[in-house]
């Protein structure tokens, strides 16, 4: 004796995971979201003379991650350093991800989670 086994809605689940997979390629929302969340402590250790580098940080998302611009002709000078002209490194930008990694853990997580739930998952 065979037994036989009929699964129904394969081609359901199917779908679900072919736009959980293609969602999460693409987390440019939450990468955005993260880089404002991080805007406030970039700010607080930015170098202020004029005013104009701190004024000038732009934060924006790409399907791969958080973006920091910054128009200003001395912003790379000021964020990572120059020896040559004894400039040190303020290293804002990765002070405040590595400070904020428990936040930036819940967001992507929530992130995840409404992906979850848009394809129809269960998410916790």
């Amino acid at each position: 004796m065979v037994a036989k086994i009929t699964i129904e809605g394969v081609p359901e689940v199917t779908r679900a995971f072919d736009k959980v997979a293609s969602s999460v390629q693409d987390l440019s929302e939450a990468h955005k979201a993260e880089a404002d969340m991080l805007l406030p402590d970039v700010l607080s250790a930015t170098r202020r003379l004029s005013g104009d580098l701190a004024a000038g940080w732009q934060t924006d998302g790409i399907a791969t991650q958080a973006v920091f611009s910054n128009d200003v002709i001395y912003a790379p000078m000021q964020e990572f350093g120059w020896s040559d002209h004894n400039i040190e490194p303020t290293a804002a930008i990765a002070q405040a991800f590595e400070g904020n990694q428990e936040n930036t853990g819940a967001l992507y997580g929530d992130a995840i989670r409404a992906i979850g739930d848009r394809a129809g998952f269960h998410t916790e």
